[in-house]
């Protein structure tokens, strides 16, 4: 691993000495939302590469689940990621995470996903793209393949973290730092006199970033990813996607920030999704790095999906 450089304390957002511990944390990334002008094909698309159950709710949209990760497709713009929801650890966590965003003065909203109970809520950052936070239902099943089992379903992919691209990487980065309360793992910035930041990696529990927000000239969904526990599951994945004909689109690599192993692909609407292991993980008080803008930050190993 290629060690980056520690962030001053000074740094507005520094570590997290400087931030303390918000009702946020913990949580995790439960589910997220993906838009396709044909749902029901985008839906078997996840079911069988991804290896989820899927069916139809009463608004339309298609809920996924399967071990350990879970999707909703519904009707909109193709590949557009319209929220991601986390979940928190109990009814106690939500009310006070509730409470400190109303005292921020963040407007709540309801919570659209199938997903989560009648106490979730959400927020709409400064790119217009849901936030939710929440608890599982209770009465929603389990990924019951009801008789289907995709192969994919015995290969460990977690779901973990969702990235988007943003002309606010600024704004993105006071929001969801400052006012929802995650943690600074990881800059890219821009080398020279500048130092512009282009990435930032954040964390809303030990795993080094369950979002990011990369600087791009178009504000849009970027990735979401899986994780799997080693080199070999990422051996077993891209087997199992040769057999389906879909193709490695960057690595196998390596990150700088996170140091994680990773491959990426994409669904039929050009969305990225990714298969990753060994993410690196942080406790809370774990100060910042910052890496050079480059390839290298991106992909230690090989050539870089650099968005600006």
């Amino acid at each position: 691993m290629i060690a980056p450089r520690i962030i001053p304390s000074s740094d507005p957002h520094g570590s997290a000495a400087l931030n303390p511990k918000s009702p946020l944390w913990p949580a995790q990334l439960d589910h997220i939302r993906i838009d396709s002008d044909d749902p029901p094909a985008l839906a078997a698309f996840y079911r069988d590469i991804l290896g989820m159950a899927a069916w139809q709710t009463t608004d339309g949209s298609f809920v996924l689940t399967g071990p350990q990760r879970r999707v909703v497709v519904g009707k909109g713009e193709p590949g557009a990621q319209p929220y991601g929801a986390f979940r928190v650890q109990s009814p106690r966590q939500l009310a006070e995470l509730r409470a400190d965003l109303e005292a921020k003065g963040v407007p709540l909203l309801p919570s659209p996903s199938p997903l989560f109970d009648a106490t979730a809520f959400a927020v709409r950052d400064p790119d217009g793209r849901l936030a939710l936070f929440g608890l599982p239902r209770a009465d929603m099943p389990a990924g019951d393949h009801s008789g289907f089992k995709p192969v994919a379903a015995a290969l460990p992919a977690r779901l973990q973290h969702v990235v988007v691209a943003s002309t606010r990487l600024q704004e993105m980065m006071d929001f969801y730092l400052d006012a929802l309360g995650f943690v600074v793992s990881d800059y890219v910035r821009e080398t020279g006199c500048n130092r512009a930041n282009t990435v930032c990696f954040m964390r809303s529990d030990p795993e080094h970033h369950s979002f990011a927000v990369f600087r791009a000239p178009a504000s849009r969904a970027d990735h979401h990813c899986y994780e799997a526990t080693c080199w070999n599951d990422l051996r077993d994945w891209a087997d199992h996607l040769s057999r389906h004909e879909i193709k490695i689109w960057w690595g196998p690599g390596r990150h700088g920030p996170g140091n994680n192993l990773f491959l990426m692909c994409k669904d039929p609407h050009g969305y990225l999704f990714e298969i990753s292991a060994e993410l690196e993980i942080m406790p809370f008080e774990m100060a910042p790095r910052v890496w050079d803008h480059g390839e290298r930050a991106l992909n230690l190993w090989g050539a870089g999906f650099l968005r600006s």
